[in-house]
């Protein structure tokens, strides 16, 4: 798809084709008669979940990373469910620790590799309390207070330490606690997969192409690829303009930039013998030189393909490079920066900033549901 750029104002400029700008541009399309043009930046739709088929394997993989589907939402699986077949997946997550794979979130697994020794759950349990006890009673201002607190010195040390300093490039005591309680969990029982709280769980059947493509596929909703809207010609529209993309970058950064981290995915093809045995991997002693990789091949969209010598692994690294993905630390200055930012947002009528630019991150669901919401709130006005 190329960009195309035409004189005709729409009613309502979405600016990021990302998950969120493309579930509500489909949806103000659908419901209303509204017409929608969405502006992206790279030249193609998806944002972070897009995926794409290798040309030497012949494996579907996310560029920007392992992407799945999880949630407990009814109307945001309806939604899905209704326009994609899915593969049902359980998705589980492994830590390399002393020489094993260890399945994530913290269980009962993880409390015996870190304390190594076998352990009943009621001894884990006894185990762990003691061990976090001592940090029960102080402040809880960062991750670090938060893992100390909750899961005590030994499994902090073993699994969090490490690998929250070496995606986010500093150290746990300056990050919010955030951080912490939406990556980390833990329980006493063996481990029941990366999202244990989830209804449904999956993948697209195929690709997500078979999701995103179809979403911008309608007579109201006009496309433009490789094209930055705050650069000439700017989008005209009679109605609104919702912007996904960065609150601090719509404002010309005028009370400065938010502090951001990079990350990157380097993918390449790896001797079968020496691939990984699950998809996807985190190296939580922070002393490799990536800090998670990735197997697509191990998805279950990818079964049945047939096996060559090399395997595509994709390893996830700190700082610029190839696939880059720029977070907002989630940290106390950054909060209070990005709260003065939304009360800007809040001066005009017409301008609407929404989706992962103001909430820093979302997964999947939680970004659906809050698209379907906003559509909600939209659509009677744009009737």
């Amino acid at each position: 798809m190329v960009p195309v750029i035409r004189a005709r104002t729409h009613d309502v400029v979405i600016v990021g084709g990302g998950l969120f700008g493309l579930v509500l541009a489909e949806q103000i399309a659908t419901r209303c008669a509204a017409s929608v043009v969405v502006i992206e930046r790279e030249h193609h739709l998806g944002g972070l979940c897009w995926s794409k088929r290798d040309a030497h394997t012949g494996v579907e993989y996310n560029p920007y990373g392992t992407h799945v589907v999880a949630t407990s939402d009814p109307r945001v699986w309806g939604w899905i469910t209704s326009r994609v077949r899915m593969v049902v997946y359980e998705h589980t997550v492994h830590a390399a620790v002393a020489g094993q794979l260890v399945p994530l979130p913290l269980g009962l697994e993880a409390i015996e590799a870190a304390y190594g020794r076998k352990l009943s759950p009621d001894q884990a349990r006894a185990t762990v309390e003691a061990d976090a006890a001592p940090y029960r009673d102080g402040p809880v201002d960062s991750v670090r207070d938060l893992a100390l607190a909750q899961v005590g010195t030994r499994l902090y040390e073993t699994f969090v330490r490490g690998y929250v300093s070496a995606q986010w490039g500093t150290d746990p005591a300056q990050l919010s606690p955030e951080v912490f309680a939406d990556r980390f969990g833990i329980s006493f029982t063996p481990s029941r997969g990366y999202h244990p709280g989830a209804r449904w769980q999956g993948l697209p059947c195929g690709s997500y192409s078979a999701l995103i493509d179809p979403l911008a596929d309608h007579s109201r909703i006009e496309v433009h690829l490789g094209r930055d809207y705050l650069r000439p010609p700017r989008p005209r529209y009679q109605r609104l303009m919702v912007v996904t993309t960065p609150i601090d970058a719509h404002f010309g950064h005028q009370l400065g930039p938010l502090q951001r981290r990079s990350l990157h995915v380097d993918w390449r093809l790896v001797d079968a013998e020496q691939a990984q045995r699950a998809p996807v991997v985190t190296y939580p002693d922070g002393t490799s030189p990536h800090y998670r990789s990735h197997a697509p091949a191990l998805l279950p969209w990818n079964h049945g393909q047939e096996k060559t010598g090399s395997v595509l692994v994709g390893f996830e690294s700190a700082g610029p490079g190839p696939h880059q993905i720029d977070f907002v630390l989630r940290s106390p200055p950054n909060t209070e920066l990005a709260a003065k930012y939304g009360q800007l947002a809040t001066a005009r009528s017409d301008v609407l900033l929404a989706g992962r630019g103001t909430t820093f991150y979302d997964d999947m669901s939680t970004t659906i549901g809050h698209a379907l919401a906003l559509a909600d709130r939209l659509v009677p006005d744009l009737t």
